[in-house]
């Protein structure tokens, strides 16, 4: 069972038709990897490397040494280039994922429609239209993901500042608020009124959601360590590599969002017991 979830998690492409979802992964992996290869960008911090170890060895306060060094930051335009465009490939993840999880819930919906079978067209009309849960339309679909990435990135920099000091009780509560996005995306509740309403699908599911995030963090994890290893054979390789599987980590964890709140919302725990694994 635990093998087939894990399976389940990682099965990005098995998304409806699946050429939606795969030529979402495939510009995402384009994009990415493109940054690293922007001939305006320099990765070289050796200098600012060598400044911070300067200001954190100064013995003795001394004015004017400090209003120089402090006035002659080594961070050249190639620098800023590079982290602004690691910043547009954090948002470029971020959108994707957002995307992947939106149409996840729609697939997932329109395959609730679509098992549904009788003979007579006016009971299974009558029945998709009382169906609660409906199928979000694209182009709602496309306005909530831009109101969701604007409202993301007004929240990011305290956010990122929080989880940095906090990141154990970050991660204590990151399977209380995983879902929020989806909620939000799925169209069942609007931007405000979709964090209470996820944190409370996931009171009792709390322990099962905290599993299979466990196996997506142990997954990055593994190729944090294992893929850097290639740049030492070719470097062009290693930011093709990075960006596949970086790519591919970030909408398993969409799919996994996706998942536990379909799960959560369909198969409600009752006496303790929960009807359906994720």
């Amino acid at each position: 069972m635990f093998l087939s979830v894990v399976k389940s998690i990682f099965d990005i492409d098995n998304v409806g038709k699946r050429w939606g979802v795969r030529i979402l992964y495939l510009l995402t992996v384009i994009l990415n990897a493109g940054i690293h290869f922007n001939p305006f960008a320099d990765t070289d911090f050796t200098p600012l490397q060598s400044w911070f170890m300067s200001v954190y060895g100064m013995t003795e306060y001394d004015q004017s040494a400090y209003d120089a060094l402090m006035t002659g930051i080594p961070l050249s335009r190639g620098n800023i280039i590079y982290l602004i465009s690691s910043v547009i490939a954090v948002i470029i993840l971020l959108a994707s994922a957002y995307i992947y999880a939106g149409l996840f819930v729609r697939a997932f919906r329109k395959e609730k429609i679509a098992s549904i079978k009788d003979p007579d067209p006016e009971v299974v009309n009558y029945a998709v239209s009382h169906i609660p849960d409906q199928p979000i339309k694209i182009s709602k679909l496309i306005g909530r993901v831009l109101l969701l990435m604007l409202a993301t990135v007004l929240v990011a920099l305290p956010l990122v500042t929080v989880t940095m000091y906090f990141m154990f009780l970050a991660l204590i509560g990151l399977p209380f608020i995983f879902t929020i996005p989806v909620a939000y995306l799925s169209g069942d509740k609007g931007l405000f009124s979709s964090i209470p309403y996820a944190v409370k699908l996931s009171r009792k599911y709390y322990f099962v959601n905290m599993r299979s995030i466990a196996v997506v963090l142990f997954a990055a994890i593994i190729l944090d360590f294992a893929v850097p290893f290639v740049a030492n054979f070719s470097l062009t390789a290693y930011y093709i590599l990075d960006a596949a599987l970086t790519t591919w980590l970030w909408l398993s964890f969409a799919r996994l969002a996706g998942l536990a709140y379909c799960t959560m919302k369909d198969f409600p725990i009752k006496d303790g017991k929960r009807p359906f694994a994720i």
